[in-house]
């Protein structure tokens, strides 16, 4: 579907969507690294500028639809929850890994993690700009994350995981549409495990909630493989 997008063949990239939503039907890739360099070809062929310039009318559209969705939830949120464990490594050394990529904006690091992501990209003022298709979501949105404001995320905390990275998202002119809150722990017999948390409005339908666990599956279990490498 993000090669649909990227090719403006949009008859295809809705068919595609939604034949994974409805009927999950096999979709048979003999090989998922090529594929995966293409897509980031395709994207630094392409570049920033032309990348919004090519998702502009979807993202008006879901920013549009995002705001109908606070509104409609009435201050309420629901959490898509997935837990990723990996027997290497150390959340802590995970958690220098990635806040050292955000902060240097390794943009290939970003993006190369999930074929739904087309723009993550690290801003002056250090907010983390995003343009992805979240959950099962038809359109790409663009929202930004501030990881400095943690006071007010909405997400609950857990105790138990002790290592946290959390932040509110917001749209462009700062109204609230969700927060992060990813938790890490030491496993005792090596190793970590991370509880990924993300808020979403309270009216979003459950299937939406329910893929999201994908993609945060797909892109964090891309990112500590990339970490122990």
């Amino acid at each position: 579907m993000a090669a649909a997008r990227l090719r403006r063949d949009y008859v295809s990239l809705l068919t595609g969507e939604l034949d994974s939503l409805l009927a999950r039907f096999e979709v048979t890739v003999d090989d998922v690294p090529a594929a995966r360099a293409a897509l980031a070809r395709a994207r630094l062929t392409i570049g920033t500028d032309g990348l919004r310039e090519l998702l502009a009318a979807e993202l008006t559209a879901s920013e549009t639809a995002a705001r109908a969705a606070i509104a409609a939830s009435d201050g309420r949120w629901q959490y898509s929850i997935t837990e990723v464990v990996s027997d290497r490594g150390t959340a802590q050394g995970f958690l220098e890994w990635f806040d050292r990529a955000r902060v240097t904006d390794d943009r290939a690091v970003w993006t190369d993690a999930c074929p739904d992501h087309y723009i993550i990209a690290t801003l002056s003022d250090g907010r983390q700009e995003v343009i992805e298709v979240t959950g099962g979501a038809v359109l790409a949105s663009q929202f930004f994350i501030d990881y400095t404001d943690t006071a007010g995320v909405m997400v609950p905390s857990d105790p138990a995981y002790p290592l946290t990275v959390s932040g509110v998202a917001s749209l462009a002119d700062g109204f609230i549409v969700g927060g992060v809150r990813h938790q890490f722990r030491e496993e005792p017999g090596g190793g970590f495990r991370s509880q990924l948390k993300v808020a979403f409005p309270a009216s979003m339908p459950g299937l939406y909630i329910a893929e999201h666990q994908w993609h945060l599956a797909c892109e964090y279990g891309n990112w500590i493989s990339a970490y122990l490498r």
